[in-house]
């Protein structure tokens, strides 16, 4: 069965209309009618911006989105994988934008810092994006939308001024499960990253040591303030968990002890936590504001230049309808399209999705997730500043007095003050 919106947007609606007076019972059955939005009768294509890893799974989307709407155009700019040729791309996109053109609905990734190899993203910070109104607003089309389907905190990244501008899809964070024999099951865990980083459990600075220099930006939530163009942090705070991590990385490596079982997983691959039987110690790298940040990995949005926002408008929606999000998928012409739909950036903004990769954990491993997960106090997107930290912190230890030291982090504070102000 589709879900209450698609039924009403894009079912048959049926009319069983009985006349008293007379002996007809007539059944007519209506198609394409009212609630379904009326798109734009364009000659131009639907053109859509996605990354190559995400190419295959957006044409299954395409394809249901043409039998509803009857075959309209869609042309896909792909940006391709590899520095070089995505930075090729970008640009290209980018040339479009400025000059009032570009794709429609961009599909895009944040510059996630800790990919393997990186890449050129279309957007490098979808906050400022946000602030300088390179998307159109979805304010006025929200009520296509079925948005009680999804998470409400991850949703609420992409607002702006009370109005909802962009659509996360996926969001991810790490997670790190400890055997109770390493760990045990009750040790009181900080959620505080200051205090956690304190903590006298090897396993804790162990891990978080090794960690650190890979997630320092997790221990930040939002780092700048588009709307007042400012730092969050004043220089004293960012001075002093820099101090902190160096003394951590510094206690860890002296360590000599070895953890006999640990993983390091993120949200995105909890199932390789094991099975029903296995119980671990499970916590989350906090941030500064005793909370944990989640961070959107992909989201969706529509070009402020878009010549056609109802057509860019119906196509978000099945992207994000229960039939697709829950991976049923639509019954359309006597075949189902779009199912088994899934995005490996992260964890999908559907609401029983994270329920549902957690079944084949233990009980206990599945609390202590759920626990996590009601603590997630910020929500942002990756952004060029996510690698900006970790670059920061990794000159700063790198210098061996504190002259030095004060040297580095004077001129990159500096540095990004004249970058906000751009």
């Amino acid at each position: 069965m589709m879900g209450k919106r698609l039924k009403e947007i894009f079912g048959l609606i049926l009319i069983n209309i009985t006349l008293v007076s007379g002996s007809l019972n007539a059944e007519t059955v209506y198609a394409d009618t009212q609630a379904k939005i009326e798109i734009e009768k364009t000659e131009m294509p639907l053109k859509i911006c996605v990354d190559e890893e995400n190419k295959k799974t957006v044409l299954q989307i395409v394809a249901a989105w043409k039998k509803i709407y009857k075959n309209n155009g869609v042309e896909l700019m792909v940006i391709p994988s590899g520095q070089q040729a995505s930075e090729e791309k970008v640009q290209e996109i980018q040339n479009e934008i400025t000059m009032g053109e570009g794709p429609d609905v961009f599909l895009a990734e944040g510059p996630n810092p800790t990919w393997s190899e990186q890449r050129a993203v279309v957007f490098e910070d979808p906050q400022k994006e946000i602030y300088q109104g390179t998307f159109l607003s979805l304010k006025p089309y929200m009520k296509y939308f079925d948005i009680d389907i999804l998470e409400e905190r991850i949703l609420s990244a992409g607002m702006a001024n009370e109005e909802q501008i962009l659509l996360p899809m996926t969001y991810d964070y790490f997670l790190y499960a400890f055997t109770t024999q390493d760990l045990p099951e009750n040790t009181e865990i900080s959620r505080n990253w200051l205090e956690l980083a304190r903590q006298k459990e090897k396993a804790i600075q162990q891990i978080v040591g090794q960690r650190s220099g890979v997630q320092f930006f997790d221990t930040f939530s939002e780092v700048v303030d588009y709307k007042k163009k400012t730092l969050l942090y004043s220089e004293e705070q960012i001075k002093k968990v820099l101090d902190e991590t160096v003394a951590l990385k510094t206690r860890s490596l002296a360590l000599n002890w070895k953890i006999k079982d640990t993983g390091v997983v993120s949200l995105n691959d909890l199932e390789e936590l094991g099975g029903e039987k296995t119980v671990h110690t499970v916590f989350a790298m906090p941030n500064q504001e005793s909370g944990f940040t989640a961070n959107v990995t992909l989201y969706a949005g529509i070009n402020k230049n878009t010549k056609q926002p109802l057509k860019a408008v119906s196509f978000l929606q099945v992207l994000y309808s229960e039939e697709v999000l829950s991976g049923k998928g639509i019954e359309l012409e006597d075949r189902r399209e779009a199912s088994n739909i899934r995005f490996p950036q992260g964890v999908s903004i559907y609401k029983k999705e994270l329920e549902k990769r957690m079944r084949s954990l233990s009980r206990q491993d599945q609390k202590q997730i759920k626990t996590i997960q009601e603590e997630v106090k910020t929500v942002r997107f990756y952004s060029i500043w996510d690698r900006e930290l970790n670059s920061l912190l990794s000159k700063y230890e790198a210098q061996e007095d504190e002259k030095q030291k004060e040297h580095v982090f004077t001129e990159t504070i500096q540095k990004w003050k004249e970058k906000i102000q751009k």
